[in-house]
């Protein structure tokens, strides 16, 4: 702990030891005390004029003050020492501080100390509080985070039912057409081709105009874009592995023999000429 400026009362007393102007206050062989040897002399000369002060008394109180120590050699010789009072070294008297000045800086120290404590408690406490807001932000958000996911899950299982319910639904109607044809196979095997029965022959080759229609539609899709189909294949062309260009003159002529060649495992080879000559 330093003060800015040396006490005026040891800077004026260290200013009249190295002077050297009075007898009876002088530097100690050593330099390390100062020794003062008349006390009248002192009173009159050096305290009523430059301290304003009476009394030798007086003079002890406020080196006493600065923490000097006193021990008498003699009968009317006064020794006083301290530390940092050293002949030839004046700056070291801004290390000497009084008792008075001692305990305002000891006072400024702690409060300094208090305050410092006070805004390292507000900044911690700001820190934390910040800290938890952030930790809340980040449950928010893996809260929100977790409810996409789960909405995401729903979503994606919803799909797949649908998708279920597509395929269910297709091979449900797959499997009508197929009855479909095969009781329209025995109805034109029991119907005879003639002029009388010419009507109804063509009722039944309507009806497996639309069939065909709806398949060769499917069946469009299936060869364009393959992975974009969702529905099965027509019954009568599942079982096959041939792969066409439909959308060139001669995959489509094979699109139409493979048909034949399909249809006649359902019909009679007559009755599937007949269809395809729709």
């Amino acid at each position: 702990m330093q003060q800015k400026k040396s006490p005026k009362f040891l800077d004026k007393l260290f200013d009249l030891l190295e002077s050297e102007q009075y007898r009876f206050l002088r530097w100690s062989d050593d330099g390390t005390s100062f020794e003062v040897c008349d006390i009248k002399k002192l009173e009159k000369q050096i305290l009523r004029v430059f301290y304003k002060q009476k009394s030798f008394a007086s003079f002890i109180r406020q080196l006493n003050l600065y923490g000097f120590k006193r021990t008498k050699i003699r009968r009317n010789i006064n020794v006083f020492a301290h530390r940092y009072f050293i002949q030839g070294e004046k700056k070291q008297l801004i290390n000497i501080i009084s008792q008075n000045k001692m305990k305002v800086l000891e006072e400024l120290s702690n409060q300094d100390n208090n305050l410092k404590h006070q805004i390292y408690e507000a900044e911690h406490q700001q820190l934390t509080e910040t800290l938890k807001d952030l930790q809340n932000q980040q449950k928010q958000i893996q809260l929100k985070f977790n409810e996409q996911i789960h909405l995401q899950m729903q979503l994606k299982l919803r799909i797949v039912q649908i998708m279920n319910q597509i395929n269910t639904h297709d091979i449900t109607i797959n499997i009508k057409a197929q009855h479909s044809y095969q009781l329209l196979c025995k109805v034109m095997q029991l119907i005879p081709n003639n002029e009388q029965h010419k009507e109804e022959m063509a009722i039944i080759r309507s009806i497996c105009k639309v069939f065909n229609e709806f398949h060769l539609e499917s069946m469009s899709s299936y060869l364009g874009s393959p992975n974009e189909r969702l529905t099965p294949l027509p019954f009568y062309l599942q079982d096959s592995s041939v792969s066409l260009d439909f959308g060139s003159k001669l995959g489509q002529n094979q699109f139409y023999e493979l048909l034949q060649s399909q249809a006649t495992k359902i019909f009679e080879p007559s009755q599937v000429k007949q269809q395809f000559m729709i």
